[in-house]
């Protein structure tokens, strides 16, 4: 049975991607080990996360998160 409701649009928005940490060596150094690992752990988990709701919204709304070039844009 397919499915005809169209979920509310604040269900169909694209996951928002923050920007990371500063890619500082000097910073990264200061990060215990254990802690840098759990912030890579967390980082991992957040960008599957947002992987699998722009797939939802794609599914539904296809191209809403990642448009396909326009072929009738010229190219330099």
């Amino acid at each position: 049975m397919p499915v005809t409701i169209t979920p509310p649009a604040d269900l169909l928005r694209c996951a928002d991607r923050p920007a990371g940490l500063p890619e500082d060596p000097a910073l990264v150094a200061q990060i215990p080990t254990r802690a840098r690992a759990g912030i890579i752990r967390l980082a991992r988990a957040f960008g599957a996360n947002a992987d699998q709701l722009d797939r939802l919204v794609e599914f539904i709304s296809p191209g809403a998160c990642h448009p396909k070039p326009s072929a009738a844009l010229p190219k330099d």
